[in-house]
This record gives structure tokens, C-alpha cells and sequence, in this order.
């Protein structure tokens, strides 16, 4: 487990969101310490990425509160918020197909926290993410020729780029075999071993247990259960919710 302050990096308080009359997320509640990797879990329409949107800029909130190195960030939009150092990948990948892996990072590194002013110093830090990620080798290869697995070490070296203290990972698992699964764990750990916290929303459940430090299970917007993975996996709560009473 990575170092923890007792000063949270990320504090969520009494979040609420409604569409219409759905109501997406009910006072949610949790904080985020430096150093961790914390994971959200729930069946579909539980509400995370809803969580992660409205954490990220992309959706406002009803009400509730959204703390960042304890500044309120709540309602900023996401080009400021990734200013903050908070950045995130999607769970859809969508990279610039016809530029290669080098151009689509240079991309990520022009934003996020201290901006890229030198060319050749940017290319030279994107050389070293891309080499980071498992990608030095494909470096002049263009995105639409990369595999499903390459493409999302490719948005995570472009949120990388961006220069983040929270990274914030949109089911980077879902679509890989489990082969890629694993290289996709290990690289994980390997980002928060270089200082990053991450907070991730996924459903390959091996995944979960095998790299997180705390587990927040979400259900119709509600969280009903946070604590360490294996104390998380038998609440009765969160069992009832995958599987059904």
C-alpha cells in the first residue's frame, strides 16, 4: 500500500445528481488519501461514471461539494480541473486516428498541469511516457493501426502527459483479454509507484482485488459499502446488488 497523509487528496461530500427524475447519485460521501489505489465498484447504472464526469468537470452537480488539495473544485470545468493535476481516461478510447502515438501525446502534454513550452523538451518527456506505458517501441506507428490493448496504454500516456496527482481510470481493463489484463495491472501499480494516485471505476473484479488498497461499492447512486477489498466483496449489501437478493 502506497504511503498515506492524513490530509485527503480528493474529499467528495453529500453529492447529488439527478436527470430529470432519475436520480443518478444520493449524497455520496468518500475521501481519497495520496498514494492510493482506490477503486469504485456497482452494477451498471449505479452511477460511477456519473461520479467520475461530475469529479472531472463534464457534469454539474445538484448539490454536494468537490475538494481537491483542499481547494473546491466543485463546478470547474474540466480544462481548469486538469490544470488542478486531475486527469482521467475515458471508457471509450478515442484517440486522433491518423496521428501517430508521439503526436497524440504531445497533444495531452500541451494541457494539464504545467503546460508544455518547449517542443523538443515536450517530445522528449512524451518518448520517456510512451516508454513508460509499453509504447516506446511504436512510437511513429499511427493510432488507427494500434490493437485495443495499445490504444489504451496510448489515452493513459496522453492523461499521463497532462502531469496529474489523481488519475482517474474509466474501466481501462474492459475489452482486454487476460493476458493483457495483467500487463494492465502491473501498470497500474507502476504509475502509483511513480507518485500518482489512482482512482479507478471497473468491473473486472480480479483486477479490483488484486490492486486496490479501498473499495467504495456504489447501487442506484447510493454508496452501500468502502473499506479494504476483501472486507467490501462479502458485504451482504454489495452481494445482493451484483447477484440479486
Amino acid at each position: 500500500m502506497g504511503k498515506q497523509s492524513k490530509t485527503p487528496l480528493l474529499q467528495v461530500e453529500k453529492l447529488v445528481k439527478s436527470f430529470g427524475g432519475l436520480m443518478a447519485l444520493f449524497g455520496v460521501n468518500f475521501e481519497i488519501h495520496p498514494g492510493e489505489i482506490f477503486s469504485v465498484i456497482g452494477p451498471n447504472g449505479s452511477g460511477k461514471t456519473t461520479l467520475f464526469n461530475i469529479i472531472t468537470g463534464f457534469l454539474k452537480a445538484n448539490s454536494g461539494k468537490v475538494t481537491f488539495m483542499g481547494k473546491d473544485i466543485t463546478g470547474l470545468p474540466p480544462h481548469q480541473i486538469c490544470r488542478q493535476g486531475i486527469a482521467r481516461i475515458f471508457q471509450l478510447v478515442k484517440p486522433f486516428h491518423q496521428l501517430t502515438t508521439l503526436q497524440n501525446v504531445m497533444v495531452g502534454r500541451a494541457y494539464g498541469k504545467d503546460p508544455a513550452t518547449n517542443l523538443r523538451k515536450s517530445k522528449e518527456e512524451v518518448v520517456e511516457i510512451l516508454n513508460f506505458v509499453g509504447l516506446g517501441n511504436k512510437i511513429e506507428v499511427v493510432a488507427s493501426q494500434l490493437t485495443m490493448a495499445e490504444r489504451k496504454r496510448l489515452e493513459l500516456a496522453r492523461a499521463l502527459a497532462a502531469h496529474p496527482q489523481l488519475l482517474l481510470l474509466d474501466e481501462l481493463m474492459a475489452g482486454l483479454n487476460s493476458a493483457e489484463t495483467e500487463i494492465a495491472m502491473e501498470l497500474v501499480k507502476k504509475i502509483r509507484g511513480s507518485g500518482i494516485t489512482v482512482m479507478m471505476v471497473e468491473h473486472i473484479m480480479k483486477a479490483v482485488l488484486g490492486i486496490s488498497d479501498r473499495i467504495m461499492a456504489l447501487n442506484i447512486g447510493e454508496k452501500i459499502a468502502e473499506g479494504l477489498p476483501k472486507d467490501v466483496v462479502k458485504n451482504q449489501l454489495v452481494i445482493e446488488a451484483y447477484l440479486g437478493k
